[in-house]
């Protein structure tokens, strides 16, 4: 089994339906570096729509029912191509749509596109207007303001990230940190930029324990707490889809790597996220874990026995755990049996001690959940949106999702496919 992490983003916007105008912030100028590889990113002239054809940024000519609350924004498969991969809404008035064959830079109030085609790994958006990718043999990260590119290698601090035999080079995901700082996660290590360079942060540096027999690999996951420069990072040990062993967590402050102080090991950590201010919440060894930053003290909630029928199956981990402001959290565990322990999930709404299973035990598949500014929670899958209803998924819509976000209201955004047509839905506002 693939263990793939939910990098936990900071995603802004100055307002859904306000006019949006351009970026004007400084940048970094570009050193002159040759690209890493014959297909590194290079500086391609960009496309600018000042006068757009009705396909590229208006809705379609044929009318299309908004989806209840949402509201169609503009028709995308004219804009970028290739399968949407990424969506976000920054805090610069962007819109941020990349795929596996490009990036594109949307300013909705003035219908102008910025596009640079590309064929590296997309990371995400920063909350300064850029887009960063990594080149395909990991040499070389480069960020792209909407009109140029700026290139890091060996020279400023980025070192080449060597092929992974379970995880993807890099997660997809930026976080900042108060001060500025930039993180993201490789398959290999955690990495920082203070504006000037990148910083390289390995397991060995943070005193994190790596397993040494053959054919064990290490996942790593990181967290950001917002509005502080307070770094999280959990590791979990696995063996042909199966959990192992992990070195337990460890947390970045005042400029160094110290030990959380779980109190078990090994800890195999699979998740990290916040819940309340002050309220920390990570899966560990197929259970969930309170740390109250105020008392620096750890509390453990069991998952209770696993409904009938499944007397086969056991807990392994949790692949993800959604929380709101008000500590209310939807753990999904992966379960193990006599197949593996990639087939099964099961997700449950928890609140204040308790625990409520949602749908029972389900194929293991892609799903995502987010709050939006009322804290209602809905669920994403790539064919349907649901919301959580009276303690229940209610169906919201049959669409064909390839990307969702939330923007700084809360207001959730989703790269969709409707009518035969990949448009841009933005949420109504309340």
């Amino acid at each position: 089994m693939r263990i793939r992490t939910l990098a936990i983003l900071g995603l802004l916007i100055l307002g859904a339906c306000k006019p949006v105008q351009p970026a004007t912030g400084t940048h970094l100028p570009a050193p002159t570096l040759a690209p890493a590889t014959p297909t590194a990113t290079e500086n391609i002239p960009l496309r600018s729509m000042e006068n757009p054809t009705p396909l590229a940024l208006a809705p379609s000519p044929t009318p299309v029912q908004d989806l209840r609350n949402f509201q169609l924004i503009s028709a995308l498969d004219t804009v970028l191509p290739g399968v949407i991969t990424n969506l976000q809404v920054t805090g610069d008035g962007s819109i941020w749509l990349a795929s596996d064959r490009g990036v594109a830079r949307l300013y909705a109030g003035i219908h102008q596109v910025d596009l640079a085609r590309f064929w590296d790994l997309a990371v995400g958006a920063d909350e300064t207007g850029r887009f960063w990718v990594v080149s395909r043999n990991g040499a070389q990260i480069s960020s792209w303001d909407g009109s140029s590119w700026t290139h890091y290698d060996e020279k400023r601090g980025w070192l080449p990230i060597p092929n992974h035999p379970e995880f993807p080079r890099v997660q997809t995901g930026i976080q900042t940190d108060s001060s500025g700082t930039i993180w993201l996660a490789t398959s290999w290590d955690i990495r920082r930029f203070n504006g000037r360079e990148w910083i390289v942060s390995t397991p060995s540096t943070m005193n994190l324990p790596l397993p040494w027999k053959k054919n064990q690999v290490t996942s790593l996951h990181l967290l950001v707490i917002p509005g502080t420069e307070q770094v999280w990072v959990g590791g979990c040990d696995w063996q042909n889809g199966e959990v192992v062993g992990g070195g337990g967590i460890r947390r970045f402050v005042d400029g160094t790597w110290q030990d959380a102080r779980l109190p078990v090991s090994p800890a195999c950590v699979t998740s990290l996220t916040m819940g309340s201010p002050g309220n920390l919440w990570a899966g560990v060894n197929g259970s969930l874990w309170h740390f109250n930053l105020a008392s620096e003290t750890w509390t453990e909630y069991p998952p209770p026995p696993l409904p009938s029928p499944s007397s086969k199956l056991e807990y392994q981990a949790i692949l993800d755990l959604p929380a709101d402001d008000l500590n209310h959290l939807f753990p999904r565990f992966s379960l193990c049996g006599q197949a593996g322990c990639d087939l099964h999930t099961i997700r449950f709404f928890f609140m204040d001690g308790l625990w409520k299973p949602l749908d029972g035990i389900q194929p293991a598949g892609q799903e995502s959940i987010l709050f939006d500014a009322s804290r209602t929670a809905w669920k994403i899958t790539p064919n349907q949106l649901s919301r959580f209803w009276e303690n229940q998924w209610e169906e919201f819509a049959q669409l064909e999702i390839q990307a969702h976000a939330l923007d700084s209201q809360r207001k959730l955004w989703l790269a969709a496919g409707f009518n035969q047509r990949l448009s841009l839905w933005a949420q109504k506002p309340e």
